[in-house]
């Protein structure tokens, strides 16, 4: 008899999206040598079957989704390896595609290598984590990489395997406190990307790095006006946005940011693996002002205003948790185009990304990419991470060569406005 479990509110709310985007998260390593592929392989393994919900399919019924654990896999259901001489080529290839929530696994990883590098590509299912989890996967692939190298078996490898429930991030909340989030997280502006045509396109990243030297010297600067480097990014993407758009500096504009739910769960973090990402909309109703400085300060006194709010990110989720528990599948999946389409442009910064604590075999990335899920239009997401303090964004979606143009613009924009910032210093 096949073991199933039900699926939470945050896999339903993740897959009744899935026709607005492609519920997966991925990050690419390019590592300098030859990593070795057998090891690797057994590693992801021993990742997939430490936690039940990655190695099972889920299934949505009429009324609920439930998850269908998987006993045995065979090797292409979590590991490909390939040789080739066009090492990004191939990685952004396998980057694009999707972990489909009726998969045999729920994480999926690709070594593509070259005659000198290796290039470590891992795709993870939305509905089991976000960024934070994912990055916190990683980790494990190279412990049991470590572990199975050094011992043959990765017997000591420990995955937090608790409850994975959503309505860990306001369990703790009184009554009072709860009727003050049923309403809506959204700041009333809606902001959508101009893309140059209807087309949908084909799946893509388009990537822009920028240098560690310049964040160090961007960040230093925000610090000493009271700005994070998250607000930075957020205020780069306003004002290559407004520019690209042609808008006018004082023309209201929104984009929604995202933040970590785990600081509200009872030890910091949830218990198993989850997708705890919360919306944080932030809202110029005047516009971008006279410059990016102004831009900047007006970004950085709306997140810390939400780092100082005990319930920031929680606005409407119990209201969405709610309706996911009452109402059929089918009524959400008819309901959720409203809602998605309520959406501004986006941006998500993971942060840094630990290289050192991702060395295989004394290898240690020499830079990587961190993308969210693959959107379709007319929604758009800018996702950044940090690499030896490079500085990598990255949009992944489904979209045309004319559209690769204009997300590029925008991305090269951020990066010269933060640029110009940073010269300033």
């Amino acid at each position: 008899m096949p073991r199933v479990m039900l699926a939470g509110v945050g896999e339903t709310m993740q897959y009744i999206v899935h026709d607005y985007n492609d519920n997966t998260i991925r990050f690419i390593l390019r590592y300098p040598g030859a990593v070795d592929a057998a090891i690797l392989s057994r590693a992801v393994e021993a990742v997939v079957f430490s936690v039940d919900v990655l190695h099972a399919s889920f299934k949505p019924g009429k009324l609920r989704g439930w998850w269908k654990v998987n006993t045995a896999l065979p090797q292409e259901s979590y590991f490909t390896h390939i040789q080739t001489e066009n090492i990004m080529e191939a990685a952004t290839a396998c980057a694009v595609r999707p972990v489909l929530p009726g998969s045999l696994c729920q994480l999926h990883c690709s070594l593509v290598q070259g005659r000198e590098e290796s290039t470590v590509v891992v795709n993870i299912s939305h509905l089991c984590v976000d960024g934070s989890d994912g990055k916190y996967l990683l980790g494990k692939i190279a412990e049991a990489y470590e572990l199975i190298r050094t011992n043959g078996n990765a017997d000591g490898l420990a995955v937090k395997n608790g409850s994975r429930a959503a309505e860990q991030v306001y369990e703790q909340l009184s009554r009072k406190e709860m009727r003050q989030l049923l309403r809506s997280p959204l700041g009333g502006v809606k902001t959508t990307f101009p893309y140059p045509d209807q087309e949908m396109g084909e799946p893509r990243m388009t990537l822009q790095t920028i240098p560690a030297e310049t964040m160090a010297a961007a960040r230093a600067r925000a610090k000493a006006e009271g700005a994070t480097a998250n607000d930075l990014l957020l205020a780069a993407c306003y004002q290559s946005f407004v520019r690209l758009a042609g808008l006018d500096k004082d023309a209201p504009v929104s984009v929604m940011g995202m933040m970590d739910l785990r600081r509200h769960c009872k030890a910091g973090d949830s218990e198993g693996l989850s997708n705890m990402a919360g919306t944080l909309c932030t809202v110029l109703p005047q516009g971008v002002g006279k410059d990016f400085s102004h831009t900047l300060a007006q970004v950085a006194q709306q997140t810390r205003a939400a780092k100082e709010n005990p319930m920031a990110g929680l606005e409407g989720m119990p209201l969405v948790h709610g309706a996911a528990k009452a109402l059929p599948l089918w009524v959400l999946l008819k309901c959720v185009g409203w809602i998605y389409g309520s959406f501004s442009i986006g941006l998500t910064n993971l942060g840094s990304i630990p290289c050192d604590d991702l060395a295989l075999d004394g290898l240690t990335p020499l830079d990587g990419a961190f993308g969210g899920p693959l959107k379709k239009k007319p929604a758009m997401q800018v996702s950044a991470a940090s690499f030896h303090g490079n500085c990598c964004l990255c949009v992944a979606g489904q979209y045309t060569q004319e559209d690769a143009k204009q997300l590029q613009a925008l991305l090269a924009g951020m990066a010269e406005e933060i640029a110009q910032y940073a010269a300033n210093a």
